[in-house]
């Protein structure tokens, strides 16, 4: 790992302890991603740097299907972050088209993946919650998303979400 593929790193990971990890009233004090400290603590998120783009061909031998290939072989992570390091590699909405297709690719794997984007318009009553420092993609299990997701329902954390907020992570759920 070169300087600045540390560098993007640690601002990703200032970025998770300054916002994502903290406690937040518009979810219902809990944090804007209340797994991240965790796994962020316990050493289980995958961080890879990879300049993927709209038009990436998803096939086996690409880097970012390599990339998530690597991930689920090693059983210690629970998260991968794919971050971009040219903020200016594509818009918001290429960025939303190049998950859609990822998705396509790995959601038989029982795997799914979300964006991040620095211009990506996604709130919770004003709390711009993918705004992240540069483009980036995650990917995580369905199993452990879904589990996630079923604990923070019997929490106060989507009482501020809209229905289209819920619609676009995918509530309710069809599994």
């Amino acid at each position: 790992m070169n300087d600045l593929d540390s560098e993007l790193i640690h601002r990703m990971v200032e970025y998770m302890k300054e916002f994502l990890e903290k406690p937040h009233p518009v979810f219902g004090g809990l944090p804007v991603c209340p797994f991240a400290r965790k796994a962020r603590l316990e050493d289980r998120i995958l961080y890879k740097i990879d300049r993927f783009w709209p038009h990436t061909d998803l096939n086996p031998d690409s880097s970012v299907i390599r990339i998530i290939s690597e991930f689920c072989q090693e059983n210690r992570y629970e998260v991968l972050l794919v971050i971009h390091p040219e903020n200016q590699a594509m818009t918001r909405f290429e960025m939303q088209k190049f998950i859609d297709c990822l998705n396509e690719k790995i959601s038989a794997a029982g795997l799914v993946a979300f964006g991040g984007h620095p211009a990506d318009d996604f709130n919770i009553q004003g709390v711009y919650t993918r705004q992240e420092p540069y483009i980036h993609f995650t990917v995580q299990s369905k199993q452990l998303l879904n589990q996630a997701s079923a604990a923070l329902m019997k929490t106060d954390y989507y009482n501020n979400w809209m229905p289209e907020n819920l619609r676009y992570i995918g509530f309710p759920r069809r599994e």
